[in-house]
């Protein structure tokens, strides 16, 4: 048996806690399996990092201090191992990670324990209906393909219920933090649009009774631009919703692309059609190119939404767009993609959206050229 030492001291933040470094904590690693891992901590911004990297020889031990409570993951670089989480702080005594890589030894990592087993029960019900899935040879006729399938939801819903109750009934607990990064085939487990009460309510708590953690800090930082996002969707909906045949079309401030700015004022449009479009919209540019072969389109305002952080360029993307189809029309643009003045100041939600105006009167709001009279 061998004894690792692992020291992590922040001095500054153990002045402001007004506490005093305690002996550490031991984790004793119960499997005799050989490998190596890379121990790594989240910073304030969310951001993983490697701070060493731990030889394992079977049945180790080491201990590893903190002055402020936080998470570390022990991820295998090389060797069959287990993937282990661990909750530790200045109070945090003695772990233990059994052969099946279970962490316990207090309220806080005995629920990530069971956060693994949850997780990898998930997997192999899936991997199960799965196996019976496959022995269906028409997957249209059989009643049982709705009973696996129902299975799995029944078994996902409880998953989640579970995660909520956590999250409602010890929200101090900074192994729920873990939570978050849950998911359920493709989709996340826990979903701000839906759980926004209940994990603004844990985000007051966890900086309440952990103001120094960095992991905290972090799930702050996720709040704050998850909340923005939602805020923002909000908006996008009301503007939806506003702009409707029968009300007046909005004062946008926009740019040509070749950088002039265009105030397309209140009750300045008559008989305009504006076409909500973007470079990476293959529908839009199919039926932009069509009505620009067919027609002069003299009277048409052809906004765009490029922008995307994924664009290298938005603006040689938009320009060689309107070049490459012989987009005709006037086309505008602030190029801010999801954040775009267009999005918020209309509602757009999906593409493309074209906008009948008449006497600066918004008369249609479609999603076809074909539907626009």
């Amino acid at each position: 048996m061998r004894k690792l030492f692992l020291w992590i001291s922040a001095v500054s933040l153990l002045a402001s806690c007004g506490g005093s470094q305690s002996d550490g904590t031991k984790i004793s690693f119960g499997f005799d399996v050989q490998g190596q891992y890379a121990v790594q901590m989240r910073d304030g911004n969310g951001e993983m990092m490697s701070i060493d990297t731990l030889e394992i020889m079977g049945f180790d031990e080491f201990t590893i201090a903190f002055d402020t409570i936080r998470t570390l993951s022990f991820v295998p670089i090389e060797g069959e191992l287990p993937v282990v989480h661990a909750v530790i702080g200045p109070n945090t005594r003695d772990l233990q990670v059994d052969a099946a890589g279970f962490i316990s030894g207090d309220v806080e990592n005995n629920w990530l324990g069971e956060q693994r087993r949850m997780q990898l029960e998930l997997i192999a019900l899936t991997d199960s209906l799965d196996r019976i899935k496959l022995t269906y040879s028409d997957s249209s006729t059989f009643k049982g393909l709705n009973i696996l399938d129902t299975i799995f939801f029944q078994y996902a819903d409880t998953y989640r219920q579970r995660i909520l109750d956590s999250l409602v009934l010890a929200p101090n607990k900074i192994s729920n933090l873990l939570t978050i990064y849950h998911r359920i085939g493709q989709s996340p487990v826990l979903e701000y649009m839906y759980d926004r009460e209940v994990l603004r309510s844990m985000q007051g708590i966890l900086l309440e009774n952990h103001p120094y953690s960095p992991d905290v800090k972090a799930f702050d930082r996720w709040m704050y631009e998850f909340e923005e996002r939602y805020q923002f969707t909000l908006q996008v909906q009301d503007a939806a919703q506003k702009f409707q045949p029968g009300h007046p079309f909005p004062e946008l401030r926009l740019e040509t692309p070749e950088g002039k700015e265009v105030v397309v004022q209140k009750n300045s449009l008559n008989d305009h059609v504006v076409a909500i479009w973007a470079s990476w919209c293959p529908s839009c540019r199919n039926e932009l190119a069509g009505m620009s072969r067919t027609t002069s389109m003299e009277n048409w305002l052809c906004l765009s939404i490029d922008g995307l952080p994924e664009q290298r360029s938005p603006l040689a993307d938009w320009y060689n767009a309107i070049q490459t189809d012989n987009l005709k029309g006037i086309h505008l643009s602030d190029l801010r993609g999801a954040e775009s003045s267009i999005i918020t100041g209309l509602g757009i939600q999906n593409l493309p959206v074209y906008f009948k105006v008449q006497d600066g009167v918004i008369t249609q709001r479609v999603s076809s050229v074909a539907d626009l009279n």
